[in-house]
């Protein structure tokens, strides 16, 4: 609304500088930056005057040097923009349209009246309804990528994020007056299914969870899986930072290579290990060592630590010869929990080589398409769809198109052929590569280059991606792309747009890596490799159960249905807004009782003002109808006004960004400012004419908090 009063304000310039000579221009209207003043200003007289003394040109500049032209023009134009802008301001003063015009330091500065803009603001609203902040039609076909879970690993609140930020990103290009489609893309095949499938048949074939546990079930497989492969890594990792950053431990370990490697009857190997750690060398998985060698001496490490812990916390007498700072004890509790953790598996260890060539051989069961391995792999997979369909319905996610990575590998394999046929790629030590910065003729190294197939003739996700986006382009006459991943794969995506535009695709130009960084806990980040990893349904379950604590709280007169409908709305409400309302290029550590906050940025604050809004509006016979009366309005009042008057400007600013967080931002700042306004107006208490403008008000508040809510994907309750 604000911006159609500017572009009326802009248009009327326009016709005066018409009548006065200077022709119609593009400019600038911008709010006037004063509390409680609705306008808009202009500095096209300053554009003009510059325009004019350099046409004309000036006395007081002849014979001047280049420089003291440059800063005499500087001083001639400030009077000449004045004086231009009083032309103008003098034309407008008879157009009632406006409260007032003036000519200020060159500035053409607009008041809107009161009365009718703060009627069409509330009369816009009421005729609008749900539809109040939706834009014109675009021509462009947007296509957004999002969500992209993996199948055989579970949904975890990671995954959440990018769901909730492609979310609200389609709602916002919809509302702007885009045509959206709505796009996930499964990663339903690699390796990370090949060791889940793996360790399914080799060590739980014929188990089988309930329907309600499956997508977790599969999900801990693969965990098991990733730790059973990497479990000598893990090993030596913890070895390795033992002898880098714990004196006692090496000092130690040098006494034992003299004396107590005898004791416990350890061999050469052995020998060999403890002078690796003595000397600070790097302990590598050598082929010297027996396969025993490390379960032998694993028990050991876990008795020197329980040591040295007790050290640090300050028995340090019969330890005088060790003169380096040692550890906190903190560090040693760290540490003693990773190698209790990798004790219970310390069998593991001399099959770790064998297993990771089982993994290969399974990996060509799926190139050859072995009908049992197939077989087992649909069937899983199915599990893993029913999981997240069951969540997605939770979050109110929808899609209308589904890709999955198991089927844009030929076409791939066809795109790779393609790239070659064109000289776009080529081979470069045996694979096939498109060497980017060379092909766009760059000097400087920007975009590098990118393999887009193993040399086995194996797929890429470079190989698939190249595929899906031209898919996207030719099957379903996508304008715009845009892709909601991990904000770490952005040169990745640089890549892959440069090389469709290598290939002729003029939508290349186009397309948008919507990047985000990870969510995190107060106690650390998360890895599916550790399985430490925050699962949706977990995050999901503690939100839920404190939301309906909370509405037991607030409202315990409620029917238990009630409470239960407002608790699950309240609760993924706070999850989802806690994924949105910090910039998507920053870490978020979530915290279950701040995303629940009834008087913090949360979306249960939110969701409250409409509530108070709702409550209001029950006691109100009938809403005022016609011309309202806004005279002597509050500082409150008018803040209020102006912040629902620019929720359409607010959507056309997050769609052409796509930036999702500046809806976020305004619903919360337009809770803020009706909270204010509760505060300081009375409303069912007020006089006529008063109340019934402050009535529209609540009303037309309510609509656009909904209407915001809305958009960034949260339920607005009528009762909390």
């Amino acid at each position: 609304m604000l911006q159609r009063e500017q572009e009326r304000a802009a248009s009327r310039i326009n016709d005066v500088l018409e009548e006065i000579g200077f022709g119609r221009r593009e400019f600038t209207m911008r709010p006037i930056p004063f509390a409680g003043t609705w306008g808009t200003s202009s500095s096209i007289s300053y554009q003009l005057a510059n325009e004019t003394i350099s046409e004309e040109g000036a006395p007081e500049l002849e014979g001047l040097s280049k420089k003291q032209a440059k800063k005499k023009t500087k001083e001639l134009v400030g009077p000449k923009a004045q004086e231009i802008a009083e032309q103008i301001a003098t034309r407008l003063a008879s157009d009632d349209e406006f409260a007032s015009i003036e000519a200020t330091n060159g500035y053409i500065n607009i008041e809107f009246d009161t009365q009718r803009f703060a009627n069409r603001v509330v009369s816009a609203i009421q005729n609008q309804g749900l539809e109040y902040g939706r834009g014109e039609r675009k021509t462009d076909r947007v296509m957004v990528e999002y969500s992209q879970p993996n199948t055989h690993k579970a949904f975890h609140i990671g995954h959440l994020r990018n769901a909730t930020l492609g979310n609200t990103l389609c709602r916002v290009l919809d509302l702007a007056g885009f045509e959206v489609q709505k796009a996930n893309y499964i990663g339903d095949i690699g390796m990370h299914v090949i060791k889940c499938l793996w360790c399914y048949e080799r060590f739980h074939y014929g188990e089988e969870p309930g329907p309600a546990d499956r997508g977790r079930w599969l999900g801990d497989i693969y965990t098991e899986s990733d730790q059973r492969v990497n479990f000598r890594q893990d090993v030596l990792e913890l070895l390795n930072e033992l002898a880098s950053n714990d004196p006692a431990f090496v000092t130690m370990v040098d006494r034992m290579m003299k004396e107590l490697y005898k004791v416990h009857e350890v061999g050469e190997d052995v020998a060999y290990l403890l002078g690796q750690i003595s000397n600070k060398r790097e302990i590598k998985d050598d082929a010297f060592y027996d396969q025993e060698t490390i379960p032998k001496f694993w028990p050991i490490v876990g008795d020197q630590l329980q040591v040295n812990l007790e050290m640090s916390r300050g028995e340090r007498e019969q330890h005088d010869d060790i003169e380096d700072p040692i550890p906190e004890p903190s560090q040693y509790e760290d540490w003693i929990e990773r190698w209790q953790e990798l004790s219970e598996r310390i069998s593991w260890w001399p099959h770790v080589n064998r297993w990771k060539e089982e993994i290969k051989e399974e990996f060509q069961r799926w190139e050859r398409k072995d009908p049992d391995f197939v077989q087992l792999w649909e069937t899983t997979k199915e599990w893993s769809m029913q999981d997240f369909e069951r969540i997605y319905d939770e979050i109110d996610v929808e899609f209308d198109t589904w890709f999955y990575e198991s089927e844009v590998e030929e076409p791939g394999r066809e795109i790779v052929k393609e790239l070659m046929d064109q000289e776009i790629a080529e081979i470069s030590d045996g694979l096939p590569v498109v060497k980017i910065d060379e092909k766009l003729g760059l000097e400087k190294e920007t975009f590098r280059t990118m393999p887009v197939l193993r040399s086995d003739g194996t797929t890429l996700y470079s190989t698939k991606d190249l595929a899906l986006t031209k898919h996207k382009f030719e099957e379903y006459g996508v304008d715009r792309s845009i892709w909601v991943v991990d904000v770490r794969q952005a040169l990745y995506f640089q890549q892959i747009f440069k090389i469709m535009e290598l290939m002729g695709f003029e939508q290349a130009e186009k397309c948008f890596h919507l990047g985000y960084e990870m969510v995190t806990l107060p106690s650390g980040a998360m890895s599916s490799r550790s399985g430490n990893v925050v699962l949706y349904d977990d995050i999901a379950s503690a939100v839920l159960e404190r939301a309906r604590e909370i509405i037991d709280e607030k409202n315990p007169d409620l029917p238990d249905a009630k409470k239960d409908e407002i608790a699950h709305d309240v609760g993924i409400g706070s999850l989802k807004y806690s994924m949105l309302s910090r910039d998507n290029n920053r870490v978020i550590v979530f915290d279950i009782e701040e995303s629940l906050s009834f008087d913090g940025h949360a979306a249960p604050y939110i969701q409250y003002a409409h509530a108070r809004a709702c409550r209001i509006l029950e006691k109100v016979d009938k809403l005022p109808e016609g011309e309202l009366t806004f005279e002597d309005l509050t500082t409150e009042e008018i803040d209020l006004i102006q912040q629902i008057a620019i929720f359409p400007s607010e959507i056309q600013r997050a769609a052409s960004e796509y930036k999702p967080l500046y809806v976020a931002t305004y619903v919360y700042e337009l809770a803020k400012k009706f909270n204010d306004f509760y505060r300081a107006c009375p409303v069912l208490q007020a006089e006529e004419p008063q109340r019934s403008a402050r009535i529209a008000l609540v009303d037309a508040t309510r609509q656009v908090l909904a209407n915001g809510l809305s958009a960034v994907g949260i339920k607005a309750p009528e009762v909390m």
